[in-house]
């Protein structure tokens, strides 16, 4: 047994999912945000072009070459077009609610990491932190709920996960510290130091 209570794994646990559901709700909303761009940027251009190039020829019925009608049609359309697709998919909002859901997820962790560090401080006992399991579950159910609404593709959630790993393998957490801690008090102990 290692000495760590299952109470404070859960919690770690939670620590972690939230993270992930962080680093998950970031990628998608920068995807939301490139397509954001990726047609807005056109819309104003060409309606910047065909506006400069009707002041310019504001008022000479015989100033347009017939090539320069067509093409003002087309790219008016292309215009249409685009903005009907960000319109309909409405990137902006949804970039702007991965966002706010990945930062809801950020919250859970930061508060999951500082009650962890109340318990292994000794400022917090195991009951307490059993309590604030239960809120803490409660606002990540509340946020998961939030989140259904929203689209995470899967290569996202690798990039996520990709994120939450490399994490790992360059921080300790507070769990594997206090593990740590309890193996070298028990080595300690066993060998006659203590």
């Amino acid at each position: 047994m290692s000495g760590v209570p299952y109470t404070v794994e859960v919690l770690d646990k939670l620590r972690w999912n939230a993270h992930l559901g962080k680093h998950k709700h970031f990628e998608a909303g920068a995807r939301g945000r490139t397509h954001h761009v990726s047609y807005g940027i056109p819309i104003i251009l060409i309606n910047v072009l065909l506006g400069s190039v009707l002041f310019a020829f504001l008022g000479d019925d015989k100033a347009f070459p017939q090539w320069a009608k067509w093409g003002g049609a087309v790219l008016s359309l292309i215009a249409a077009g685009l903005g009907g697709v960000q319109t309909f998919f409405n990137f902006e909002k949804q970039y702007m609610e991965h966002r706010a859901v990945g930062n809801e997820y950020l919250g859970i962790a930061r508060e999951c990491e500082r009650v962890l560090a109340l318990y292994f401080d000794g400022l917090l006992s195991l009951q307490a932190l059993s309590h604030n399991i239960e809120h803490l579950n409660a606002k990540y159910a509340e946020v998961n709920t939030r989140a259904e609404a929203l689209t995470v593709r899967a290569t996202e959630y690798e990039a996520a996960l990709a994120v939450q790993q490399r994490k790992k393998a360059e921080e300790t957490s507070l769990l594997e510290r206090y593990t740590q801690s309890i193996s070298s008090d028990l080595a300690t102990k066993v060998s006659g130091g203590g």
